[in-house]
């Protein structure tokens, strides 16, 4: 390849690159965008409901939650969000763009034991994901891959759901690769937050390897996962905390 073919290649690269973006942008920014994944989100929170009981959080997680949120500008900025519990024995939490954090009751069961600090750091996870709005992102991140911006985002969700069952599929490792660093950007963003209100920033790490445990599963080994390897996941978290300061003492 000559020299005008290589820069003639590297400015049509460059336009692709830059269109993409500004589509992805615009995706963002679209209110409609915004409330049909809001309405697929409260689709699947219904669905949800009906196949497990709602029951109520202590009063103790609510306080937690609105102290973190109390420390973030751009949480503080809107829209409001609420803490939705249901019965369930597995430890599990939710983040929904429209203000919406979901627990299961496992993590306040004596069973699982889980300290204030870990379960602050729980909200403070799905919190930072609300932050950065990561589902409309991931949505619209897909409609580009997919190259249909105009598809819907619940049509977009199934093509890339067959995607990811395909290990060799470009479309699924980028997809996997924008999760993973959404959720360690959200460990990150989460220590900061436990920092911002006093609380062990260690409690991250410790929550996680509860939640995950410490060893990558099978079927993350073999199909990849939406979640990253929990190993250096671990690693990552452990860094983010080890270089945050301890905690402010609190009441």
């Amino acid at each position: 390849m000559n020299g005008i073919s290589r820069f003639f290649c590297l400015v049509l690269g460059g336009a692709l690159l830059a269109s993409a973006a500004l589509a992805q942008e615009a995706c963002l920014r679209d209110p409609a965008r915004a409330h049909e994944l809001r309405v697929l989100d409260e689709a699947q929170v219904i669905d949800l409901m009906d196949q497990y009981p709602v029951v109520a959080a202590p009063a103790r997680l609510h306080r937690l939650m609105a102290g973190l949120i109390a420390a973030s500008p751009r949480l503080r900025a809107g829209p409001s969000i609420h803490l939705l519990a249901y019965e369930d024995g597995e430890l599990n939490a939710y983040g929904a763009d429209h203000g919406l954090v979901i627990l299961t009751s496992a993590m306040w069961s004596a069973k699982e034991n889980l300290s204030d600090d870990e379960l602050a750091a729980v909200i403070a996870h799905e919190l930072a994901h609300i932050e950065g709005h990561d589902s409309l992102v991931e949505a619209c991140a897909n409609l580009q891959r997919l190259a249909q911006p105009a598809l819907r985002i619940e049509d977009a969700r199934d093509r890339m759901a067959l995607e990811m069952f395909n290990p060799h599929s470009p479309l699924a490792r980028a997809a996997r690769q924008e999760l993973h660093a959404q959720e360690h950007a959200a460990d990150v963003r989460g220590i900061e937050l436990l920092r911002a209100v006093g609380r062990d920033p260690m409690a991250m790490v410790s929550v996680l390897a509860k939640i995950h445990g410490t060893e990558a599963s099978g079927l993350n080994l073999l199909m990849g996962s939406s979640h990253p390897d929990v190993r250096e996941r671990l690693a990552r978290a452990r860094r983010a905390a080890a270089h945050a300061p301890g905690p402010v003492p609190h009441d």
